[in-house]
């Protein structure tokens, strides 16, 4: 069995976000070459950016206007007596 050979790769990046990267991913047990290594594969599997750039944390924009609704207590329903009187009333045609 052969060796794979491994190639560097390089990038420039502000120092605060370097920080940052190498912070989340001590926090998450890899290391940078290992998350870049990860989204490269992943990139490459997919033919383009595992993620929407435009919207990188995956939420539509209904998803997130119900976020910022939610933290400003705005448009909210219940509290409900069981999971079933919650799923009722989001199932429900009536617009109250």
């Amino acid at each position: 069995m052969s060796a794979t050979v491994m190639e560097p790769i390089s990038s420039k990046l502000r120092s605060d976000e370097k920080s940052a990267f190498i912070a989340t991913c001590e926090s998450i047990g890899t290391t940078p070459s290992n998350a870049i290594r990860m989204f490269v594969s992943a990139f490459n599997k997919r033919g383009g950016f595992p993620f929407d750039p435009a919207n990188p944390y995956g939420f539509n924009r209904e998803t997130l206007r119900a976020m910022e609704d939610a933290a400003e207590e705005r448009n909210l329903i219940g509290p409900f007596a069981s999971s079933a009187d919650m799923w009722d009333a989001i199932l429900s045609d009536d617009d109250e």
